[in-house]
């Protein structure tokens, strides 16, 4: 099952403060480098023993730990350690300048090494979050249509069995906006992210596909039948648990879902298609429902049956 982080991540807002904040860092080098070379005394914000933490950066890195977790805790780890590093060893230089004697040469080659690290770091940072930006719904933390494409290519040569593509609608769900707003809307495609993915099995992924759709890509399915029973256990589920509001009022939600099974060869596009046309049947009938889409194969048997039924009622036999 596919990672999810619905912590409603602003990516253009993290990257805007993190550009900030490596300015403010090499403004904070510039000014180590002032003292150095002027023998001037260095502010307390330099060799107190938290200096990592009252730095404009080290708060920075504060307010920004869960983003920094969701894109890669590991290396979030590693930052904040390095940032560390880097503001002990500009202590230890800050001492004998501060007496008008040279600093160490091991002082000042940690102090390179571990800036150098601090902006490779950021570097990093920096770029998944614009992936982010581009491949992750901000709302809900699910990967968006680009993702899906990849995904897709990547998946299918190894799917062992079948290949299912959910293509699931939220019932009403401009009606909800309408009477409840736009924030309980919001609250409802979360709702929905975060139960839905709690029955995803191994193999299968789940990606926002545009406004209220939601696509589910199930890999090694044994036939539409199980496909099926998949897709009416989220419906049935997600039916049964109503959003608790604020007021105490439950709000009960559902969907219809279309359901189509990859054939040979078939594009994407072409397998979205009639999932989707297979879940507007749903809406047709009723909605909260799921549909599977027949394939072209099974269309094609039809109609040679019914052509060969009228054949047959025309003949004088």
């Amino acid at each position: 099952m596919c990672g999810i982080n619905v912590l409603n991540f602003d990516a253009k807002e993290f990257v805007a403060a993190l550009d900030a904040a490596q300015g403010a860092h090499l403004d904070w080098s510039r000014k180590i480098l002032r003292a150095a070379v002027l023998r001037t005394d260095l502010c307390a914000d330099v060799v107190q023993k938290n200096a990592h933490e009252l730095c404009l950066f080290g708060q920075f890195l504060e307010s920004h730990n869960i983003a920094f977790n969701a894109l890669h805790a590991e290396r979030s780890k590693q930052l904040s350690h390095v940032h560390k590093q880097m503001h002990d060893a500009i202590r230890n230089i800050a001492g004998p300048i501060s007496q008008g004697l040279p600093g160490k040469e091991q002082d000042f080659d940690l102090f390179e090494r571990t800036q150098a690290e601090l902006l490779e770091h950021l570097a990093y940072f920096k770029t998944h979050a614009i992936h982010h930006y581009t491949q992750v719904d901000n709302l809900t933390g699910l990967p968006l249509r680009q993702r899906l494409e990849q995904d897709f290519a990547r998946k299918r040569p190894t799917c062992q069995g079948q290949l299912a593509l959910m293509f699931i609608d939220v019932d009403h769900f401009k009606s909800i906006n309408d009477f409840y707003g736009h924030h309980i809307g919001d609250k409802v495609l979360q709702h929905l992210v975060v139960q839905t993915h709690n029955l995803l099995a191994p193999g299968q992924s789940m990606y926002r596909y545009g406004g209220e759709e939601f696509i589910i890509t199930a890999c090694n399915v044994p036939d539409a039948n199980t496909a099926h029973a998949q897709a009416e256990f989220i419906r049935e589920f997600l039916n049964e648990t109503p959003i608790i509001m604020e007021s105490g009022e439950a709000l009960n939600i559902s969907v219809t879902i279309g359901i189509a099974i990859a054939q040979p060869q078939e594009p994407l596009e072409k397998l979205i298609e009639r999932a989707d046309q297979a879940m507007y049947i749903g809406k047709k009938q009723g909605r909260n429902r799921v549909i599977c889409a027949p394939t072209e194969e099974s269309i094609q048997l039809l109609n040679d049956s019914k052509t060969g039924a009228s054949k047959f009622s025309g003949s004088s036999l």
